[in-house]
């Protein structure tokens, strides 16, 4: 069976699930990472799916006095670093994989073909930085003329992978069509995929989601994402939420993840955007539920739970959490956005345009109001997904690309 390494600064992070089923697959995987928890320079098994980990990490910071443009570029070598000095000692163990498959960006699979110079490389290449950007208008106070040259040095790590790279794979023709025309004949589209069972019904013992202070009958508000922030739509969804709150004397809601912004500019310290939420509308704190991030089966449960899930982003980098939502048959509220309609069929979801006051309220409410036709939205939702982004379908289609690369012509990086 072939060998591959799978490299990822966080764990399990997009590989965990592929990389578990070739592992089952009979396939000889290494995940390396630089989460915490995994000892650097070291393999690490876990005995419940017998997968192979590598810890790594580079050996210092970003230096304060290299130019602002490039920091992004030394922090993407010094992890390139780190991961090619724990290879070397994977190598001298005899693990030599025929592919390597890393998250780019990082740069922490920049150096894989250095240490094994006949393995195929594919980058996973979540986001090329366009100008002006499609996502959001910057925050800086910057000239134009700054920030474009900022955002083309931005792309610098992604190219430190290409020069190496036999393919590229991306999960949507959203982010396959930010690159250039260039790169986008290379990518291959396949979704990460969800799992539908595991959403759909609850595994054994797997108790329904409650609350302190939800009643069980409440007509319940869902919003989860990794952090608040604009890039999510978190301060317009806060603002419709208070809004349907005066509206709706009955209507609960539970906001899950954490206080924090992963996408776009940061706040001063000690400020955030659910604080700025707080200060800004007059909610009834009794009926607004935040639970922070959320355990697998208490997140599957609220899903299922859910009378109306909302869920808003940008131009940007899908999240998980709306297939989550889609394989749980949540009755939807969705940004009308290119990458959201990539993904759910217009019949499947109430679409609104969420930059405008009172489009999320009226969505919610839209739903609510009629909780049959919402369930059998929700149900549209649910048999799209398993139809187009099921695990069960798409590992098997990322195992046959991952052969073919393997089995395929050199690409042109040595």
């Amino acid at each position: 069976m072939p060998s591959i390494l799978f490299v990822h600064e966080n764990f399990p992070a997009q590989f965990g699930g592929i990389a578990g089923y070739l592992v089952a697959r009979g396939w000889d995987v290494v995940f390396a990472t630089a989460a915490e928890g995994f000892p650097r320079d070291r393999v690490t098994r876990i005995a419940a799916s017998g997968l192979r980990v590598l810890g790594y990490g580079r050996h210092r910071d970003v230096d304060k006095a290299t130019h602002r443009y490039l920091r992004g570029t030394e922090r993407a070598v010094l992890n390139g670093q780190g991961l090619a000095r724990a290879a070397i000692t994977l190598r001298q163990q005899g693990f030599s994989p025929d592919l390597v498959v890393a998250h780019s960006g990082w740069g922490s699979g920049s150096f894989a073909r250095v240490v094994w110079p006949k393995a195929r490389f594919v980058p996973y290449l979540e986001w090329w930085y366009n100008y002006p950007p499609v996502d959001m208008e910057s925050e800086s106070t910057d000239s134009v003329e700054d920030r474009h040259a900022a955002t083309l040095c931005r792309n610098l790590p992604f190219l430190l992978d290409l020069q190496a790279a036999d393919a590229i794979l991306v999960p949507t023709a959203f982010q396959r069509d930010q690159l250039p025309d260039w790169l986008q004949e290379r990518a291959t589209v396949i979704h990460d995929g969800v799992d539908i069972d595991a959403l759909v019904r609850p595994p054994p013992g797997e108790p329904p989601f409650t609350l302190e202070g939800l009643p069980d009958a409440a007509p319940l508000v869902t919003y989860a994402t990794r952090g608040m922030e604009p890039m999510r739509g978190f301060p317009e969804f806060m603002a419709d939420l208070a809004r349907l709150q005066a509206e709706d004397s009955t209507v609960h809601a539970v906001v899950a993840g954490e206080d924090s912004v992963h996408y776009g500019g940061r706040l001063p310290e000690g400020d955030s955007w659910k604080a700025r939420a707080l200060a800004a509308h007059g909610f009834d704190m009794t009926r607004l539920h935040f639970t922070g991030r959320l355990p697998a089966g208490r997140y599957r449960a609220l899903l299922r739970r859910s009378d109306a899930h909302v869920y808003l982003t940008r131009p940007f980098v899908l999240s998980w959490s709306l297939l989550d939502a889609m394989a749980a048959a949540c009755p939807m509220v969705v940004s009308d956005t290119p990458p959201v309609r990539e993904v759910v069929p217009p019949d499947a979801a109430r679409f609104v345009e969420f930059q405008t006051p009172g489009e999320i309220a009226a969505g919610i409410a839209t739903l609510l109001a009629d909780r049959t036709a919402a369930r059998a939205m929700g149900e549209r939702a649910r048999a799209h997904a398993a139809a187009h982004y099921a695990q069960s379908d798409l590992y098997p289609k990322r195992e046959a690309f991952f052969r073919r690369v393997i089995a395929g012509p050199a690409g042109t990086g040595q």
